[in-house]
């Protein structure tokens, strides 16, 4: 038999598999072609219904987690951005959450008879009061405490100090000048520069395709590795300087306006002496604890350096009894915010200077 006759032959035995093999290979390949068109679609899609459903069943209950007493919405708050200012809360209305068309949220009880005076309370989720009722949220609380006072909670969820300074221009454009402005949560921008990062889904990462998408998921699953951007003292260094940065713009523009204002320095689980004990559930969050401890600590020291009349500085005013947060990103218990606004009203209501002198005393 021929050399040429055997390399026939055993052509036409493989050939079946190869068209079979190159078959499956063009199937594989419409797949991964019709996911990567169907995969941006069902990204977009999800996040429309996600905001269609908060939506529909905003009347729906809250859920009640028994261990650490939050109320979560089912769906999530559903969220808005403006040029300049993330994640505003958009409209929302459930038996504890209740979030008007503009980003307000009430105070759960009805406005004074009288109003005197009026406040707006800016910052970030803690003084948006994440986890906690309308009526538990540090606004609310005031609202109580103030006589004749109305207090205007338009805090947004993430949202870092310039854009609560460009959101205080907004209301204030919209609404009028109030009587006085509470920035509450300064540090938040601290939060954000040191959070965390997966080391899988780096920030800018894209995924060209699906299956790109679901492989780096389930890696970052099965993998405990982050990055902590301040854990090097470059880092750390860089994340308390974009902080007081980010102050001391506020403070001029505050100044600039001619509104009383005030700037809380709101406590956090990274302050010396507070109880922590129901976060230390695992290793990372250990980790992540005792790195932003280093940073807190730095940041009080530059803080302190600025001398700023307005602030006030609640860091270390919770009692060690017993824990105030729910979580490490620092948002406080019903509890905690009641004592917190306490400390806010006291500072308030015992000032006696020229510029809030004509504030309501208790």
């Amino acid at each position: 038999m021929s050399e040429k006759s055997n390399s026939s032959q055993l052509q036409s035995k493989f050939r079946p598999y190869l068209v079979k093999l190159f078959q499956v290979f063009i199937v594989i390949c419409l797949i991964d072609g019709f996911l990567d068109i169907a995969y941006p679609l069902a990204m977009f899609t999800k996040e429309k219904i996600k905001i269609v459903t908060s939506e529909i069943k905003n009347s729906a209950s809250m859920e009640f987690n028994e261990s650490q007493k939050v109320i979560i919405p089912a769906a999530g708050l559903p969220l808005r951005n403006e040029p300049g200012i993330r994640n505003i809360v958009s409209e929302y209305h459930s038996t504890g959450i209740n979030v008007n068309a503009t980003g307000l949220r009430y105070n759960g009880q009805p406005p004074p008879e009288k109003v005197g005076y009026v406040g707006v309370l800016l910052g970030s989720s803690s003084a948006f009061g994440y986890g906690v009722a309308d009526n538990q949220t540090i606004a609310a609380h005031l609202e109580r405490a103030l006589n004749h006072t109305r207090i205007y909670n338009y805090a947004g969820l993430g949202q870092p100090l310039p854009d609560n300074i460009l959101r205080w221009y907004d209301v204030q454009k919209k609404n009028g000048k109030p009587d006085f402005v509470i920035l509450a949560g300064i540090n938040y921008q601290l939060f954000n520069d040191c959070r965390p990062i997966s080391k899988v889904n780096l920030p800018g990462n894209t995924h060209p395709s699906i299956l790109s998408y679901l492989s780096g998921q389930l890696i970052d699953r099965f993998s405990n590795e982050r990055i902590m951007p301040c854990a090097s003292s470059e880092g750390l260094e860089l994340a308390v300087r974009s902080a007081i940065l980010s102050i001391e713009n506020a403070v001029a523009f505050a100044r600039k306006s001619g509104t009383t204002f005030y700037m809380v320095n709101l406590p956090s689980p990274y302050d010396a002496n507070v109880n922590v004990s129901n976060l230390l559930n695992t290793m990372n969050e250990k980790n992540y604890i005792l790195t932003m401890q280093k940073v807190i600590n730095y940041y009080h020291q530059e803080l302190t350096k600025l001398d700023i009349p307005e602030l006030i500085d609640l860091s270390n005013s919770l009692p060690t009894d017993k824990p105030y947060f729910l979580d490490v990103g620092g948002h406080l218990s019903k509890e905690g915010n009641r004592l917190i606004s306490e400390k806010i009203f006291d500072h308030i209501a015992g000032n006696k200077s020229h510029v809030t002198a004509r504030l309501p005393q208790h």
